[in-house]
Formats: structure tokens, C-alpha cells, sequence
């Protein structure tokens, strides 16, 4: 089965590609890395050390011998959601492309609209 992941460099997207790659599936996904940069803006940082996309694919292709097709964009921009969809063909989608983070939401209006935009808008 060809599977796409939205939000394949999240906590939950990279395992769950490794997971599914190990069951025999096709992954394939994409990221704009919005966590990357929201755990930054917020002062914050990751619990555990977390490898460059780069650094993921070469060991993702080190471990499975496959490539992890991957495009980095912004799943709000439909145009280019299509282009992949049309040149990737899933069979299923897996939707963990969102900001899972309340407290980024509520920093200021503008946070807020982003956050709704990008957890809603790009769903559909």
C-alpha cells in the first residue's frame, strides 16, 4: 500500500513512516517543520535530540535500503498538496500535519489564527 504522511517529521509521523516501511508499505511524506520552529519561538526545546531531515533520511535509507520520498511545503498550499498527490497516487493518507501545542495557540491573535488555519484549513 502507498502511504502518505502529513506531518512526517513529527514525534508521531517519523515512527509511524518506519513502522509502516517495515510492514512492507510505501511511505512517503512531507513537513514544513512549523514544530521545529514553534518550539524555538517559544524558548523551549526538545526532551530527547532530534536529527535533521537530512540526517533522518540517510539513516532511514541506511536501515530499510529504500528511499522516504519527502517534500517540505506547507500543507496550506493546495496547489502543490495536489502535485504530490498526483505524483505520489496514495492509497491512504494519515493526517499528522498540526500543532498539537494549546499554549503556542493562545500567545496572541495572530498565533491563534495561524494555528486554526493550519489545523483546519488543511484537513480539508
Amino acid at each position: 500500500m502507498k502511504i502518505f504522511i502529513a506531518g512526517v517529521d513529527g514525534y508521531l509521523g517519523w515512527p509511524l513512516a518506519q513502522h509502516l516501511t517495515s510492514r512492507g508499505h510505501e511511505v512517503a511524506g512531507a513537513d514544513a517543520f512549523f514544530r521545529r520552529s514553534w518550539v524555538h519561538e517559544m524558548g523551549s526545546w526538545s526532551a530527547t535530540p532530534i536529527a535533521s531531515m537530512e540526517e533522518r533520511l540517510q539513516a532511514f535509507r541506511a536501515r530499510f535500503g529504500r528511499e522516504l520520498k519527502f517534500w517540505e511545503t506547507d500543507l496550506r498550499d493546495y496547489a502543490v498538496v495536489e502535485n504530490i498527490f498526483r505524483d505520489f497516487q496514495p492509497d491512504a493518507v494519515v493526517h499528522l500535519g498540526e500543532c498539537p501545542s494549546a499554549p503556542y495557540s493562545m500567545m496572541d491573535v495572530g498565533h491563534s489564527v495561524f494555528v486554526q488555519t493550519n489545523n483546519i484549513v488543511t484537513t480539508f
